[in-house]
């Protein structure tokens, strides 16, 4: 959305300039006609002429109805070919001189522009998801007391929650968010929407940035930061369902092409691995946890994404053979707390879970409890 916004905006503010070009073009064989009006007995004529297309040339080369830019896509070139019709010369320059200056030293006010300058100093907001499980957490600690902040009454704290609620980011923070546009503040709903707004061009200009480094460079690295802000995107809860789909198969099509340019990246793979998880494409992802299990410094994850497959998929006899397997070996070595904690929780799962060990020794080989 914010991409096409941008492609209008820049489309009408070259069809404006064009319009400059061609009226100064007329205008000046106006002036040149005119002046040499004793050469000839049409120089007259002709310079009225080309005056009249001096000021229609606003109107042959913007668009004919306002749509979505009524400003600089509509309005401004009508004016400007008023003045230029009626106030020949000093009208084009006239016109020319007041947008230029009003570009320099006036500045857009009012509550939409007041909300953006008061709310967003600083920074700006970064879209990559949180990679630590503690920064995670806290990020949703920090949310819950928000939705009680929304429940109430006070309209300044709900403004002040809707701003901090922004700044988190996070899925649930954008869930809350889209709660708020039913408030029945319309202060409130409007901050909310604006908050959703920026959220949304946030991602996109990053997505945008990111498909203009491929385009340019069509390196490893390169596909692999675009598949990371289409993965972040994707699980950001502000597209829809069909759209975070599609955001995710972007993400799984680029960390490809990435493993493809540097096949010996371990984490490359390992990052793709886990797109075709979150993407329900569990036959690959096995494929790469199986190839990377032999790995040292893979063990731990491979094991684990092996492990959350078979769950998932519900295939449960596969599923404790791996913890049984994983048992039987020492634990691997890792920097990562959060998943050597699920490792250990996975191996010791099956001693505080006796019914779970007897359901193992019944079920054949279909998966079907005897």
């Amino acid at each position: 959305m914010y991409y096409l916004r941008s492609k209008v905006i820049k489309t009408a503010r070259l069809r404006f300039a064009v319009s400059f070009i061609a009226a100064y073009t007329f205008g000046a064989l106006a002036v040149w006609l005119y002046l040499h009006r004793a050469d000839g007995p049409y120089y007259i004529s002709a310079a009225l002429v080309s005056h009249f297309l001096s000021g229609f040339s606003f109107l042959l080369f913007t668009s004919p109805k306002p749509r979505a830019l009524p400003g600089i896509g509509f309005y401004y070139p009508r004016i400007a070919a008023l003045f230029t019709i009626f106030m020949p010369v000093l009208g084009l320059l006239g016109i020319s001189l007041t947008l230029l200056m009003s570009r320099v030293f006036m500045e857009s006010h009012g509550l939409a522009e007041e909300y953006k300058e008061k709310a967003y100093e600083g920074q700006g907001t970064e879209v990559d998801l949180p990679n630590d499980v503690t920064e995670f957490l806290y990020d949703e600690v920090d949310v819950h007391p928000i939705a009680d902040v929304l429940a109430g009454d006070d309209v300044g704290m709900k403004r002040g929650a809707v701003n901090l609620l922004r700044r988190i980011g996070s899925a649930e923070a954008v869930k809350l968010l889209r709660k708020s546009i039913s408030d029945e503040n319309a202060e409130v709903r409007f901050y909310a929407h604006t908050a959703l707004t920026r959220l949304e061009e946030d991602y996109a200009e990053a997505l945008e940035k990111a498909r203009f480094k491929v385009e340019r460079y069509d390196s490893a690295q390169t596909h692999a930061e675009l598949a990371i802000t289409c993965r972040n995107y994707a699980r950001s809860g502000l597209p829809e369902k069909n759209m975070q789909e599609q955001s995710m198969t972007q993400a799984c099509e680029h960390w490809e092409i990435a493993v493809e340019k540097n096949p010996d990246n371990q984490d490359f793979k390992m990052r793709l691995a886990e797109a075709y998880c979150e993407s329900a494409r569990y036959s690959q992802a096995l494929d790469i946890y199986k190839n990377t299990v032999s790995t040292p410094e893979d063990e731990l994850e491979s094991r684990l994404g092996i492990c959350r497959i078979y769950f998932e998929l519900g295939n449960y006899l596969a599923f404790f053979d791996q913890i049984n397997e994983m048992r039987s070996r020492p634990v691997p070595q890792s920097s990562d707390p959060f998943r050597l904690n699920t490792y250990n929780f996975w191996r010791s799962f099956l001693d505080e879970n006796e019914e779970s060990r007897d359901l193992v020794e019944n079920v054949d080989t279909d998966g079907v409890v005897i």
